[in-house]
């Protein structure tokens, strides 16, 4: 599987743990629908994340070159952001969570830096290939 499948394949897996998250945390009690997905969320990320994490996803697997480059520095930035403020946002291991709830909250956080890895690796592979190309093109001496 290529880079660009693996980093897709993985961010479909991330929003997926983002709507469970949010369904076990209105099932349990700590979110409600509205804040489930919201700037309050203990178990997903707020829609708004998940809709920038879309966009450069998209952006970083269909264009190629600098605009791919820039999609996955971004992607990989807010895939740390979203990290960092689990730890930060009070959110990690909050009082009303159960064991069961906490264990999902490091398990959405393992996957998200794990898509922000891929969009590091990805964008490795295409400033790779831009250097390959660009070395290609320079005239023999």
């Amino acid at each position: 599987m290529t880079t660009t499948k693996t980093l897709v394949a993985a961010t479909i897996v991330l929003f997926g743990v983002d709507l469970a998250g949010g369904l076990l945390a209105v099932g349990a009690g700590v979110n409600t629908w509205s804040e489930a997905w919201g700037g309050k969320a203990l178990l997903a990320a707020p829609l708004p994340m998940i809709a920038v994490q879309a966009l450069l996803v998209a952006v970083a697997a269909r264009r190629s070159g600098r605009a791919a480059m820039v999609a996955c520095g971004l992607l990989a930035t807010a895939c740390l952001v979203s990290v960092a403020s689990g730890f930060f946002d009070g959110g990690l291991g909050n009082d009303e969570l159960t064991p069961g709830l906490a264990a999902f909250q490091v398990f959405l956080l393992v996957v998200t830096g794990g898509v922000g890895v891929l969009a590091l690796l990805r964008l490795r592979e295409l400033a790779g290939a831009q250097h390959t190309a660009g070395s290609a093109q320079q005239p023999m001496a």
